[in-house]
C-alpha cells in the first residue's frame, strides 16, 4: 500500500511561485498604494547592522523547535538525531509557507518522523497533539500579556473572539479524534466504502484491501496509545513542549525587534511581542498558502504607528524577507534533498511499522 500523500517536485516549484507571488505582489502594492500618497521612503536611520540580529533569531528559533521535538520523540522511547529534528521542522515550514491554512506542514514532518524510526501512527499522533499544543502556547502567551504585563487588548475587541474560535476548533478537533480513536470499526466501515468508491470510479489505482485495512488499524493503535502517552504516562512532555514553543515564538516574534531597530525604530521588546500573538492565533486559518496577503497587510497595521507610513513598507520587507522567504528556501533545500535521497521523481512513500526505506537510502545515514 502507498501513502496518498505525494510530493511531485513540479508540482511543488509551482505552489513556491504562487506562494512568492501573493506575497510580494502584496508588498508590491504597499510601495504603489504609498507612493501615490506621496510618501516618500525614510532611509535615513537604516543601520543594517540590526538586520544580523534578525537572522540569528531566526535560526535560534528553528534551533529552539527542532530541540523540542527531539526531546519530544523520547517520549516513544524512540531517539532521532537532532540533524533529522532539524530537517523535520525545515520541512513543515517549507510545505506550510506553500499550502492553503499552513496544511502541508503536517505531512511533510510526519514524513520525515517515520523515515527518522516512528511509525505513521506514532508520528500522526505526536505531529497533531503539537499542532494543538502551538495554538495553546500561543493563548497562554496571550493571557500572559494581557494579565501580567498589562497589554492593551480589549476583551470585547480583540481577546474574547480569539478565544471562542480557539475553543470552538479544537474543541471539535479533540472531540472527533477521541471518537474515531474509539470507534475503529466506524473507521474500517468508512474506509472500506472509500475504497469500494475508489474502485468503482478509479479503476486503474491498484491496492490491497486487506492491507489498506491492516495498516489503518496499526496507525490508530499506534495514535491511541500515542495519546495515552503523553497525556497520561508521560504528560512532563506536554510541558516541555509548551516551553519549547514558547522559545521558539520568544525568538520568532524578536525578529520584528531588530528589524525595527534596523530602521531607527524602538519599540520595547515586550510591545513588540505581544502585539505579533494575537496575528498569529488567527493566521493559521487564512487561506492563503502561507497566509501570504494576510501576513503582510496585518503585520503593517500593527507596527505601522511605530513606523510611520516613510518606513512600514521596509518593514514589511526586510522582516518577511527573514520570516518567511528565508526560511522557505532554507526549508525548499532541504525537503527536495529528502525527495532526491529516496530516489523518485514522483515520491511516494510505503507506510510501514519502521522507518526503513532501504538500506543504501536509510535518512539516518545520509
Amino acid at each position: 500500500m502507498f501513502d496518498t500523500q505525494s510530493y511531485n517536485p513540479q508540482k511543488l516549484v509551482k505552489q513556491i511561485l504562487i506562494s512568492i507571488f501573493i506575497s510580494l505582489g502584496t508588498i508590491i502594492a504597499i510601495f504603489i498604494i504609498l507612493s501615490f500618497r506621496e510618501v516618500a521612503i525614510d532611509l535615513s536611520q537604516f543601520q543594517p547592522i540590526w538586520l544580523i540580529g534578525g537572522f540569528i533569531s531566526i535560526v535560534a528559533a528553528w534551533l529552539a523547535d527542532a530541540l523540542r521535538l527531539f526531546f519530544t520523540t523520547k517520549a516513544w522511547g524512540k531517539t532521532i538525531t537532532f540533524r533529522n529534528s532539524l530537517t523535520s521542522v525545515l520541512s513543515c515550514y517549507f510545505l506550510s509557507s506553500i499550502t492553503p491554512s499552513a496544511t502541508g506542514g503536517s505531512p511533510a514532518e510526519m514524513l520525515i518522523l517515520n523515515r527518522s524510526g516512528l511509525t505513521w501512527g506514532e508520528a500522526g499522533c505526536l505531529t497533531t497533539i503539537c499542532g494543538i499544543l502551538y495554538q495553546v502556547t500561543l493563548l497562554i502567551l496571550l493571557l500572559i500579556t494581557v494579565f501580567f504585563f498589562g497589554l492593551q487588548l480589549t476583551i470585547r475587541g480583540i481577546l474574547l473572539p480569539l478565544l471562542y474560535i480557539f475553543l470552538i476548533f479544537y474543541s471539535t478537533l479533540i472531540f472527533l479524534l477521541f471518537f474515531f480513536l474509539n470507534r475503529v470499526d466506524l473507521v474500517n466501515r468508512l474506509v472500506s466504502w472509500g475504497m469500494r468508491f475508489a474502485k468503482r470510479h478509479f479503476p486503474k489505482l491498484k491496492f490491497s484491501e486487506e492491507n489498506v485495512l491492516k495498516w489503518v488499524n496499526e496507525f490508530f493503535t499506534d495514535f491511541k496509545s500515542g495519546f495515552r502517552i503523553l497525556f497520561i504516562d508521560k504528560p512532563q512532555y506536554l510541558f516541555l513542549n509548551i516551553g519549547g514553543y514558547s522559545l521558539y515564538f520568544i525568538f520568532f516574534f524578536a525578529v520584528s525587534f531588530f528589524v525595527l531597530k534596523s530602521l531607527g525604530v524602538f519599540v520595547p521588546l515586550k510591545q513588540v511581542l505581544a502585539n505579533q500573538i494575537p496575528l498569529y492565533l488567527v493566521f493559521g486559518f487564512l487561506p492563503t498558502p502561507g497566509a501570504s496577503g494576510g501576513v503582510e497587510l496585518s503585520i503593517g497595521s500593527v507596527f505601522v504607528s511605530s513606523t510611520g507610513p516613510e518606513k512600514i513598507s521596509l518593514f514589511i520587507l526586510f522582516w518577511r524577507f527573514i520570516t518567511f522567504f528565508l526560511t522557505m528556501m532554507i526549508g525548499a533545500i532541504t525537503f527536495f534533498r529528502v525527495l532526491f535521497a529516496i530516489g523518485k521523481k514522483i515520491t511516494k512513500v510505503v507506510p510501514s511499522t519502521r522507518a526503513i526505506i532501504g538500506d543504501e537510502t536509510k535518512y539516518s545515514n545520509e
